[in-house]
């Protein structure tokens, strides 16, 4: 045993979790994997007298010895003073039943991470072995995975607000049993593993065996794989990470990203950018990401069409929507609607407020200088705000006469012929009196503002500091 408690410690060291403070939760299903683990992580608790609680998920798959394997746990666990709960997965069907392995294995994912909220718990175990990543890994790359799913699971990974710790993955599935053994302990033993009901045990069962008969120590190599690669994926993900960061904007309603650093980067890293993108506005969408929201098919198409002439757009799953704008690259619900809503601001103008905060914009409020030379800034006289001129968003039934223009249009129309990115108009902020816009900052200035000389009352409003995503105005 002391080659696992020491893989244990090393794992719970690395994770900053070797401490008595620390709370720790095992999941224990009664095979020898996470009996092992179990036994050392008592052993470790003598000398670090951490908090460690178990789990065991009941599926009621396999008949009586589903029983048998819970009463076995509540056995161990009673004998070894570990608090231990049950939980009941509430599936239906058996271990033929298509997708039952992918479906238990969410349930038990689920059922973990409500666990591990009731306790506190820092991290939860779990005795995944060498093994079962070689048979990880050879699953996701006849999947079609990439370099990320390639490199198999992780020694230490998010999960459920603390961790996620596999100490056991570079111990083999005959080294805890001979640590047991050699221990006098018991363990149960899953009949159905031995049975080709899954694609995980066909390989474990016929695949594996032949490509070791063909190939000695295939599956040591496999894992010795997964575990290159997950250097390799390190690196390129910390780049795309600081890609990401620079390029996006995530303020309500906008999400989107910088299209030409985004077309600049290589491949690799545009593709993980994108797919970063997808599932954080999963997320703000309120969506449930999945293990595969986003297939190797919908990755190509979304990079390919950052290199696409604007406008284009591109349908993604879970009902959202890659819009590539001349700047930027949104994403939205498939009808248009941004993924999360924000509060439009609404700001009546008056002269005894110096600065204006909104969302994408702040304005300062001073005594007129000299005439405005472009739509950066405003003289309101007395007159007009008498009249009590709003700063709120564009709404559907405005009217713009831009400065010099002979009539008024519908802002609608001033935007789209000012070739202003639709998908950045709910950011936008106007100056208006009713639905006649007086001033869009940065933008353009109404003709209804013209002045021959500047007033000795009234304001001047400036845009302090930049107007993000708006076109510089020209001269007027």
């Amino acid at each position: 045993m002391n080659t696992l408690t020491a893989a244990v410690q090393n794992t719970l060291c690395a994770a900053g979790l070797w401490r008595e403070d620390a709370v720790l939760l095992c999941a224990v299903s009664g095979g020898c994997d996470s009996v092992a683990l179990l036994h050392a992580l008592c052993r470790l608790r003598q000398e670090k007298p951490f908090q460690l609680y178990a789990v065991h998920v009941q599926h009621h798959l396999r008949g009586e010895a589903s029983q048998t394997d819970e009463r076995f746990v509540r056995q161990l666990c009673h004998r070894l003073q570990v608090p231990l709960a049950v939980e009941d997965a509430q599936l239906s069907g058996d271990m033929h039943t298509p997708g039952m392995e992918t479906l238990a294995r969410e349930r038990r994912l689920r059922i973990f991470e409500g666990q591990m909220a009731a306790l506190g718990a820092h991290a939860l175990l779990t005795a995944h072995h060498r093994d079962d990543q070689t048979e990880t890994v050879l699953m996701r790359l006849l999947r079609g995975s990439g370099l990320h799913g390639l490199c198999g699971m992780q020694v230490q990974s998010p999960f459920g607000g603390g961790w996620l710790l596999r100490p056991f993955l570079t111990l083999t599935r005959q080294q805890l049993q001979s640590a047991l053994a050699a221990g006098g302990l018991s363990w149960r033993e899953d009949e159905s593993n031995r049975q080709p009901v899954t694609p995980r045990n066909l390989l474990r069962l016929e695949t594996l065996p032949r490509l070791e008969a063909l190939f000695p120590s295939a599956g040591a190599h496999i894992a010795q794989l997964a575990e290159t690669l997950s250097a390799d994926d390190m690196f390129l993900q910390q780049e795309a990470g600081r890609l990401y960061l620079s390029i996006r904007q995530t303020r309500a309603p906008l999400f989107m990203l910088a299209v030409a650093p985004l077309a600049r980067a290589p491949e690799a890293l545009r593709r993980r950018v994108l797919r970063c993108w997808y599932l954080d506005g999963l997320r703000l969408a309120g969506l449930e990401p999945g293990e595969r929201a986003l297939s190797h098919a919908d990755t190509l198409a979304l990079s390919a069409l950052v290199g696409q002439p604007a406008p284009a757009r591109l349908n993604l799953p879970c009902s959202l929507m890659a819009a590539r704008q001349a700047d930027w690259l949104h994403l939205v619900r498939q009808n248009g609607q941004p993924l999360c809503a924000a509060q439009p601001p609404c700001q009546t103008v008056c002269a005894a407020q110096a600065r204006y905060e909104l969302d994408f914009l702040t304005l300062a409020a001073s005594l007129p200088g000299a005439l405005p030379g472009d739509a950066r800034s405003v003289i309101l006289t007395p007159e007009w705000l008498a009249r009590k001129p709003v700063l709120r968003p564009p709404q559907g039934a405005d009217r713009i006469r831009p400065f010099g223009s002979p009539g008024h249009k519908p802002l609608r129309r001033y935007l789209t012929d000012a070739k202003i990115d639709p998908f950045l108009r709910p950011a936008l902020v106007v100056l208006a009196v009713q639905n006649e816009v007086l001033w869009i900052p940065g933008l353009c200035t109404g003709e209804a503002l013209r002045l021959e000389a500047v007033p000795q009352e009234g304001i001047e409003l400036s845009i302090s500091g930049e107007t993000p995503f708006i076109p510089k105005s020209p001269k007027e």
